[in-house]
């Protein structure tokens, strides 16, 4: 995982999704929300990011990319069915917050700027990018366009 920048005291974090490495392993484990950029994946492999950022007491999901509302009903599924019992997996003492978005630079500086929840301070931003092709350098560009104030239209 590459620290990209620090912004709003928030540490912002780059991490590729890989079907081969453990992706996963250096997600926090509190006060962290997770932004996810989704393209062309399996619903296996949303269904087992949603999960493993679950497991790891992911206090914030936020989504997007072309199936950004996907990821984001597998997060809502995988909650619901841990709350009644249904998977007797771990689930967080706090409510886990979801979104999906349209736009990654709107849902970039959602995740900087904007996101909150009512019992958990986030103080990193975890960018996991499982898109098609890597968009770490478009990612980065936007960070230091926002660490000079810009703001996506």
């Amino acid at each position: 995982m590459k620290q990209v920048a620090i912004i709003n005291k928030r540490r912002i974090l780059y991490q590729r999704h890989d079907d081969v490495l453990n992706w996963a392993s250096e997600f926090p484990g509190s006060n962290w929300l997770l932004l996810t950029i989704v393209a062309g994946k399996s619903k296996m492999i949303l269904d087992d990011i949603a999960q493993k950022a679950i497991d790891r007491s992911v206090c914030y999901g936020c989504c997007v990319g072309l199936q950004g509302e996907l990821l984001h009903d597998f997060f809502d599924e995988n909650i619901a069915a841990r709350t009644v019992g249904i998977e007797n997996n771990f689930l967080p003492d706090f409510e886990i917050m979801t979104t999906w978005h349209d736009n990654v630079d709107d849902a970039l500086w959602f995740s900087i700027f904007t996101a909150a929840h009512d019992t958990e301070h986030i103080t990193t931003v975890v960018c996991l990018d499982a898109s098609v092709s890597e968009i770490e350098s478009s990612l980065t560009e936007s960070i230091v366009k926002m660490q000079a104030g810009w703001i996506p239209d």
